[in-house]
């Protein structure tokens, strides 16, 4: 009766540390991207952080608005209290596409080639970008994807004081059966061909992406990606560590 008993505590608090573990595992992610041609609808999902639920600028308010995008929908289409608000000196929300029409999904059934293909234009030594504010989550990554019509120009991307180097990948990114994710983590002038970079770890509820790529290009999209904290980690591993110790004791009874 009494290994019955310890039997059954070991395997409630096994499905407590199991369900734990899936509830950090299925992150809250809230993705935007910008293109008139090929929006990511409700039904469709995309990003390096396979997602639904984007919110198309182009979707909510069209080229010429400049009104600040409210209340961002998340990955289940649960509204946050997240707001985005175009920066730079150009046309507000100045898009600019590697295609004029849909590229279509990809042979994945990913929306991908949709994310890449429209962008915030800016170039000729002037910045563009987005703020963020009133982002929900005590701890996160952003995930940030640029494009342009041409390959091989050279730009950066800034978040706080990191800065990550690339080439735009052009025209290749979207033109095979499959978008083309290259991730770039060059902070030395190198200028890798890549469409995208993480910034990691991040805490606060505003951040500020800043892109620079002087001969024409920008911001396609983002994903900001929650994050376990270092003590929901530690949890875990305590849970996981209670588990095996019962199973121990359960053997040797």
């Amino acid at each position: 009766m009494k290994n019955i008993i310890k039997f059954k505590t070991l395997c409630v608090a096994a499905t407590a540390v199991f369900g734990f573990s899936v509830a950090v595992a299925h992150a809250q992610v809230i993705s935007w991207n910008l293109d008139v041609y090929g929006t990511i609808g409700s039904g469709q999902h995309a990003g390096v952080v396979d997602a639904y639920h984007w919110n198309d600028t182009w979707l909510l308010d069209g080229n010429a608005s400049s009104a600040t995008e409210n209340n961002l929908m998340d990955n289940t289409g649960a509204a946050t209290a997240l707001s985005l608000t175009e920066i730079g000196t150009g046309n507000f929300w100045n898009f600019n596409p590697i295609q004029g029409s849909d590229p279509g999904a990809d042979a994945d059934g990913s929306s991908n080639k949709r994310l890449l293909n429209g962008y915030i234009n800016e170039g000729g030594g002037s910045l563009s970008g987005v703020t963020l504010s009133s982002i929900p989550y005590n701890m996160y990554d952003l995930y940030v994807y640029f494009s342009a019509d041409t390959a091989e120009r050279a730009g950066t991307v800034t978040v706080g004081s990191t800065t990550y180097d690339f080439s735009t990948v052009g025209s290749a990114g979207i033109s095979g059966a499959n978008a083309s994710f290259i991730q770039t983590t060059d902070t030395t002038g190198v200028n890798p061909t890549s469409d995208y970079a993480i910034f990691s770890n991040l805490t606060g509820s505003t951040q500020t992406i800043e892109s620079d790529i002087n001969s024409w290009g920008g911001i396609a999209g983002l994903q900001i990606v929650a994050t376990p904290e270092p003590g929901t980690l530690a949890l875990a591993s305590m849970g996981g560590l209670a588990v095996l110790l019962l199973k121990r004791r359960s053997q040797k009874n």
